[in-house]
């Protein structure tokens, strides 16, 4: 029941998303509190942010047999049953999911540097999230917090990956970049230009963004927008995920969740 229901709501979800200002991303889930490696290795290897952000390029459907096969390991039986599908069919899509997904397909979309048209997500292989990867974040949100402090971003900028891209979801509601800011020199030009103007020391929190460290950004003392990381396969950081858009962080406080 829950899984249709799902379904029924992001068939309706994407009408809306067709005419969304500006890279559309899912909402966040920020906690102010640290759990035992245990359970954080689990959630970050579970809901990490970057997945959230990969899971978007698949059709409802998709999404649901991919999660029940790829995450929870059901058998096509019990998905077919749930879904009201044929075995046949989950077996289908859950091949269109991963050849949505594959690697080779994000990478060739990715060559060109200055494309507006690449993949905001990396492929499922490259969002596995790690110890390493958990300790990355944390040092990159502290340099991107010190960086804010002194307003000079070309420590931070240079932790990242030639590549990188920037990406805000406004949605057309606050100030934020309507396309993705492609390179670390235009990364570093707009948070030098732009950014540092908001992003003061005070008006930040070190936080858990779906499971990793990143960063809780407040203005006039209301919470303004998350940031995030993403990491490809070699450890690099690729992906920078800035949401600002209010009705995606009404759920998000400044004292914990």
């Amino acid at each position: 029941m829950v899984t249709n229901r799902c379904i029924n709501f992001l068939k309706s979800a994407r009408k809306t998303r067709e005419v969304y200002t500006g890279p559309w991303l899912p909402e966040p889930e920020v906690s102010h509190t640290v759990g035992s490696p245990e359970e954080t290795a689990m959630r970050t290897e579970s809901i990490s942010y970057a997945l959230l952000v990969l899971l978007e390029q698949l059709s409802p459907l998709e999404r649901a047999v991919f999660i029940f096969r790829e995450t929870l390991d059901y058998d096509y039986q019990d998905i077919a049953e749930m879904l009201g599908k044929s075995n046949e069919s989950c077996r289908k899509l859950h091949s269109r999911a991963k050849r949505k997904i594959n690697p080779g397909r994000v990478r060739e979309k990715d060559q060109g540097a200055t494309s507006q048209e690449a993949s905001i997500a990396l492929p499922v292989e490259e969002v596995r999230a790690s110890s390493t990867h958990v300790k990355q974040a944390e040092e990159l949100a502290r340099s991107f917090m010190n960086a804010a402090l002194t307003g000079n971003f070309e420590k931070f900028v240079g932790m990242l990956a030639d590549e990188a891209r920037l990406y805000m979801d406004g949605g057309g509601k606050v100030r934020a970049a309507v396309f993705p800011i492609i390179g670390s020199e235009r990364i570093l030009a707009f948070l030098n230009g732009i950014a540092s103007k908001s992003f003061g020391l005070k008006n930040q929190l070190f936080v858990n963004v779906n499971g990793q460290p990143g960063l809780l950004l407040k203005r006039d003392g209301e919470v303004f927008g998350v940031l995030s990381f993403q990491f490809d396969s070699n450890s690099r950081p690729v992906r920078l995920f800035i949401i600002s858009n209010p009705d995606k962080l009404k759920h998000v406080s400044l004292n914990g969740r």
